[in-house]
Parts: C-alpha cells; structure tokens; sequence
C-alpha cells in the first residue's frame, strides 16, 4: 500500500524551477538484457508510468523484474543544522545548475539518451556538447582535451547506450517529507551529474554502471556528510525476499528466501530465482582516501509491522541515522552471534552457511537477528522471517566534511546473476561482481587497443587468431584516412551463419589507426561465425570457427 500511494504522489508531483514548471520524465536504458529507467527527479530503476511498478527488468521483454526503485541520498550539517537531499521513491531533484545557493534551469537541462550509431537526427547526440561542462562524457577522438562537434562520439566509449543528467537540490519546491525517505529540509544546494551506461559486451550484459557526481554549489559547507544508497529491491515476487552484503567486495544484495520465487508467471522468476544487488566501486573520498561502504543496514515498511524503530524514517533526523549506520532512534545494531554492534548486516555467505545470514548464522534459522529499540524491545534473539526488503548501501564519515565547490564521486554498479538455486545464485552474483570491478580498475577501458596510430594506405579486416579459437579470440583492423579528413564510422560484428549479429565489437567514430579487440564466444554454441567490418563504404568479411 505505502508504493501505490508514494507513486500516485510520484505521477501528479511537479517540479518548480523559477518561474517554470516541469512534470518528472524518465529515459529508458535497455543496453544489454536489462531494462530499466533513469528519472529525472535524481532517481533510478523506477517506471512512474503507472503506480506501483518496478522499473529494473530482468531480462529485458521478460516482464520480471528484481529491483523497484534506487537512488543516491545525502545528509550532511549546514551551519549546524541538518539537510538533506534525499532520493529514494520520488526524489528531491530537478534538472538545472546551481550557483552559489542560487539554482536555474533552462530547456537545455533535461535527460539526454544516445545510442552507439547515433548521429546528428539524435537531437540528444546533436546537443550533447550543452552537457558537456556539467560532466557529460565523451569519446575524445582526436585527443585533444576538448569536445569537437562532429568529430568526438558523445556517451561512454564502448557502451551501447549512455544517459546524462545534470540535476540540482536547490529549489525548496522540490524537498517534502513524501519524498520517502524523509525529505522536507532546507536545500543542500548539491548539483548532482548522473551518467548510466551499459554494454553489449557478453560478459558484461547482466549489469549496468551508474556514476553520480555531486558538487556543493551553496555558500557553506556541508560538515560530517553521509551518502546512502537507497535501494528497494524486489526480486520477482517482492513478499519472500532476504538481503545480505558483502563487505570485501563492497557489495550489497537480494535473494530469494527459498528456491521458488512466486508461481513462475511473471513478475515472479518462479524456480531456482536470480540475485539482483549494487556494488559499490567508488565511495565518498574523505583525505584522498576512498571509503567505500561504511555502513550496510535495512528500513521496514511500515504498513507490514516488524519493531519501530526498523520502520521507515519520518524525520530528517532519522533517515540521517540510517545513513550512519544506526537505527533510526539511535539504538545500533547487534550481530546475533557475536552481541557487539554492527554496522554491516548479514555479511555471511548464504550458499556455504557460514557467518551471519538472514538464514541465521551457522546453519541456526532461530538466530538471525536481535530486536532492540531504545527504551523499548530486549536484547533478544528472533529468527528474521522473508518479507519485502529494502536496504542503504552507505558511504561518509562525521568528520567528511565538503566545502563550496568540492565533488564527491559515487560509481557503483548494478547487476543480475542466476544460478543453480537461490543461494547458488549470490555465488554468481559475486563472480559478476568481479569484472565489474576489474573494469573499473580498468577505467572502463573495454579491449579496443591502438596499436599503431600511423595512418594505412587502406581498411582492412586481418583473419582472427588464433582460429579455430575456445571462446576467446582477437580481431585486428585497419582504419585509413577518409576523404573529408575526419573520423570515420567503424562498425565491427560478429554474426551467426543464419545472419543473426551476436555481438556488436565496435560501432564508433575512430581516427585512423590499427586496432585489436577480443571476441568472446561464451553462452555460444561451437560452430561458424562471421566478423564483418563496415567503414563507410568498405565492407569485409572473415569466417571464425568456435570449438568447444
């Protein structure tokens, strides 16, 4: 009941911005197999079409979905009092700038979408270059440190789809306590740019990446800063959910409590369910040093019982609490096996048994969590039944401290694995959780090297090696200098003898040059495949052989 009234609130909200008016608006990213919405409220994974729907949709035209809605709150002091920006159902952004506490907006903020291909009849493409000095990224095609209209490819390199936001805090019209996680204060003044991105990559398909920067444009600092990502996940049949993290790996996620989510007819996953979860690749910084996730914890909703003070915040106070680690009248958590407090729950691993889990710790179902609120419940063990989950992956310090003008940088991913069973499926979960992280250590950099900038006499597509190949295998080509002088289009795919193109390698504006990329053929069948490249007019084709 509290989601369809959050979003009957959600769909009729209008933003101020000056004199002018804007409802909320969405763009869809549907890169690979997931499908989900970035809005332009400062919120994600939501589809505010219609009341009540999760956005994050998995996999994509399945109608099942594992995540209803996300979003990166703040909560800092101001001169010693509390603000917040708070984004989790609705959120208490709007597209536009601020400076020095003074917001604005125009037409030209607003949420812009480009697909790898896309070109000037792409009126996001054609004036992506207004985003740009708000952190819109781009493709610097002739390396030069500035964007060149018609020559530099707007979006991440490589991703199939990119989609850029600049959003500010900064009109008191957009802050109320509805927003669902205790909004209402007095405006942070943050500006905040949100890119989200994707690839085809077949490794890569089960996940997506977002990037939020959030820059103090106010005229006072904000002092012992906190940032929570708010995630409410459903996984499939949102009533029989269990959350844990991994605090290695800074991760946080959802599984189902037994291994059959629902009937099976959609939105349920039905048997042997997925595990949806965000890793955190990049936390607040805090003297040159990341702090990754300092605090994992959960709120309740409060129409479905469990103790108060698990409950959803209704103060700015206690939805800060929560982004510190602690419940939200102040009582901290306990670790059931150990009775000392805790600041990141279930951190046990769900397949083995081992540790603490919503399953209990070591295998013991009674003992999973212990009810205490201040002045209230006992220190006593209880088991922790499935229900619809929430949780707040944080990262801050009470001695952060962001001044005028400093930004603080949150990259995180988001992704979907399915295993053997339920448990199997956090296992997975994790092994995808490993090269997100390798690509980000990477700087996203995604196996499309420059060998040799020296310009060819003419295109060319060299036979793969080595080939036959099991399931890896590089493609080298040549890019010649066009006639016009600028970048030329280069597409690289790789198709199946029926026609059918399985993997999109490079579809980009690319300056002369020789060039090496890799080709994966995991998830594929042994047989023959096609590599054709495509430079304007030049079209050539080598025949691969996968053996397993």
């Amino acid at each position: 009941m509290r989601k369809i009234i959050l979003l009957a609130a959600l769909l009729s909200f209008s933003l101020t911005a000056g004199f002018a008016q804007t409802s909320a608006t969405y763009q869809v990213l549907d890169p690979n197999t997931i499908s989900t919405y970035v809005i332009s409220t400062g919120i994600f994974n939501q589809d505010i079409r219609t009341n009540n729907t999760p956005g994050f949709m998995w996999p994509k035209g399945s109608n099942r979905f594992a995540i209803f809605t996300t979003g990166l709150s703040i909560g800092a002091y101001v001169q010693g009092n509390l603000r917040l920006a708070s984004c989790s159902y609705k959120g208490e952004y709007t597209p536009g700038k601020c400076n020095l506490g003074v917001p604005f907006t125009n037409a030209d903020f607003k949420i812009y979408k480009v697909t790898r291909g896309d070109g000037p009849s792409n009126a996001d493409w054609a004036n992506w270059y207004k985003m740009v000095p708000y952190g819109a990224p781009y493709y610097d095609v002739n390396n030069n440190g500035t964007f060149d209209q018609g020559i530099d490819t707007p979006g991440v390199k490589s991703a199939e789809q990119t989609i850029f936001i600049c959003m500010t805090d900064g009109y008191d019209s957009t802050h109320n306590q509805s927003e669902g996680f205790s909004g209402g204060t007095a405006p942070l003044y943050s500006e905040m740019h949100l890119t989200a991105w994707g690839y085809t990559k077949e490794i890569y398909q089960n996940m997506q990446f977002v990037k939020i920067e959030v820059i103090n444009k106010g005229t006072s600092a904000w002092t012992s800063t906190q940032m929570g990502i708010i995630n409410d996940p459903d996984n499939g049949d949102s009533g029989d959910d269990y959350i844990g993290c991994d605090t290695v790996m800074n991760l946080g996620y959802c599984y189902n409590s037994d291994n059959m989510d629902g009937t099976g007819t959609p939105p349920s996953y039905g048997a042997n369910p997925p595990a949806s979860g965000i890793r955190l690749l990049k936390g607040g910084r805090e003297n040159a040093a990341n702090l990754g996730m300092t605090s994992f914890v959960y709120f309740t909703n409060t129409g479905s019982g469990g103790i108060t003070c698990e409950q959803d915040p209704s103060q700015p106070i206690e939805a800060y609490r929560f982004l510190c680690g602690i419940k939200k009248d102040g009582s901290p958590w306990f670790n059931p096996s150990t009775w000392r407090h805790s600041i990141k729950l279930y951190p046990g691993n769900p397949e083995t048994g081992e540790g603490w889990t919503e399953l209990g710790y070591n295998g013991n179902v009674n003992i999973a969590v212990i009810k205490n609120c201040e002045g209230g419940d006992t220190l006593s063990r209880f088991s922790s039944p499935a229900g619809d989950r929430r949780f707040i992956m944080n990262t801050g310090s009470q001695t952060l401290t962001v001044n005028p003008g400093d930004t603080q940088q949150v990259i995180l991913c988001q992704l979907i694995a399915r295993g053997s069973n339920n448990k199997n499926s956090v296992t997975q979960l994790k092994m995808l959780s490993v090269y997100a992280n390798e690509l980000y250590q990477n700087n996203f950099v995604i196996g499309i090297n420059n060998i040799s900038t020296e310009i060819p006499a003419g295109c060319l597509l060299e036979q793969n090696y080595p080939n036959p190949f099991n399931p890896v295998t590089k493609i080298r080509f040549s890019v010649s200098q066009n006639v016009s002088g600028s970048a030329s289009n280069v597409m690289l795919r790789v198709y199946d003898v029926t026609g059918r193109c399985v993997n999109t390698l490079v579809n980009e504006s690319m300056k002369p040059g020789v060039y090496e990329t890799s080709f994966d053929g995991y998830g594929l069948n042994s047989g023959v495949y096609f590599c054709r490249l495509t430079i304007g007019g030049f079209t050539e084709t080598r025949k691969m052989l996968l053996l397993k």
